[in-house]
């Protein structure tokens, strides 16, 4: 009898996991799912060697930034440029490494492209690229 109970118990569990056609695991997003980062960093000290991450900004959610404007001290004066696509130009990674002042980056106009392929404006990010103790 046990035996008899034990295989329909088996059965039963093998018909249902094989009427399950297809499993949807839905998540619920949250605002810092739309944040824009850099290395995990969305505001405040970020280490230098990290500004530059080379998967450059991006969201937990998976929106493709493809335009920012970043403000940054060059060591003479505050500059402002207009980036296309999510990387941070070399040209301003090398000025950012070679200061030895902690330097504000303001990063604003963030754009993203979603998934169905419409345009959402990110909030705005200020970070603080620091030296990191040696």
């Amino acid at each position: 009898m046990k035996i008899v109970c034990g295989l329909s118990a088996v059965m039963i569990a093998i018909s249902v996991i094989a009427q399950v056609d297809e499993i949807k695991l839905e998540r619920e997003f949250n605002e810092m799912d739309y944040s824009p980062q850099i290395a995990g960093y969305f505001h405040g000290d970020i280490p230098e060697d990290k500004v530059c991450d080379v998967r450059g900004l991006f969201t937990g959610r998976g929106l493709r930034i493809v335009v920012f404007d970043l403000e940054y001290y060059d060591g003479r004066e505050e500059v402002k440029i207009h980036v296309v696509g999510n990387q941070i130009p070399d040209s301003v990674c090398m000025i950012i490494k070679t200061l030895s002042i902690e330097n504000e980056l303001f990063f604003t106009g963030i754009k993203a492209v979603d998934l169905d392929g419409s345009i959402k404006n990110l909030p705005p990010m200020r970070l603080v690229a620091v030296k990191e103790d040696e």
